[in-house]
């Protein structure tokens, strides 16, 4: 349940999409600037993403980055599909 609610937000598929795109990795820095949006939001909703485990974190120095977990993405989207079959 925990993944299809953090899915169900259009600021965190935004988000998944603009990881994905940016070779699959992020920090909070470049997602906030890239999505335009305070870094309070967007921690928080990375927050709900990494509870799901659709990202996971990595610590370089100072910064934090964001990669998904692709394979997870991947079963989830094959159980919906099974779903709406």
């Amino acid at each position: 349940m925990r993944i299809l609610r953090a899915l169900a937000h259009p600021l965190r598929l935004r988000i998944i999409r603009m990881i994905h795109e940016n070779d699959g990795s992020a920090n909070v820095g470049e997602i906030f600037e890239a999505l335009e949006i305070e870094q309070s939001v967007a921690s928080q909703h990375l927050r709900v993403l990494r509870q799901a485990a659709l990202v996971k974190t990595r610590r370089d120095r100072k910064f934090i980055y964001y990669s998904l977990d692709y394979e997870r993405i991947a079963r989830t989207t094959s159980a919906i599909a099974v779903l709406k079959e």
